[in-house]
């Protein structure tokens, strides 16, 4: 799937739409090392209300999985109702989101290569996420915690 032809390729505002704060910020990242200008949002409402503040945007990627009625598919009809002239790219899983962002940014052989090392360290940041929030290993009331022996 191609986003873009090359020549559109630079610098273009991305209004990207991602719930998890690790992913949106390593995709945004990436977006602005590759000379895009991007707009964060959490949600479609917050990013409607992007939209409707009046920044230029060229397109919006969004997650088509983000929670509730305000889905990545309704915000997509609501710009393709009211903003007609923005491109709306939904997407899915990580791969997916890694994929369109890596191709506002390479040509050719070098997307695969790029996105596989973006994918790596967004998994990488999320499994350290998951290991910090693990609750600790609970003891018995009343017990005390071994101690170690030299």
């Amino acid at each position: 799937m191609s986003v873009s032809s090359p020549d559109q390729k630079s610098r273009r505002t991305v209004l990207l739409v991602e719930a998890d704060v690790i992913v949106r910020f390593a995709l945004a990242e990436h977006l602005r090392c590759c000379g895009q200008s991007v707009i964060e949002a959490v949600s479609g409402t917050e990013a409607r209300a992007v939209l409707l503040a009046g920044p230029e945007v060229h397109i919006v990627i969004a997650d088509a999985q983000l929670a509730g009625d305000d889905n990545g598919f309704a915000l997509a009809q609501w710009v393709r109702r009211h903003r007609k002239s923005i491109d709306v790219v939904l997407t899915g899983t990580l791969a997916q989101k890694v994929q369109v962002a890596c191709e506002f940014c390479v040509d050719g052989d070098h997307v695969d290569r790029d996105a596989e090392g973006l994918v790596a360290r967004i998994q990488a940041m999320l499994a350290e996420r998951k290991r910090r929030l693990r609750p600790a290993p609970k003891t018995a009331p009343g017990a005390t915690p071994r101690r170690k022996r030299n």
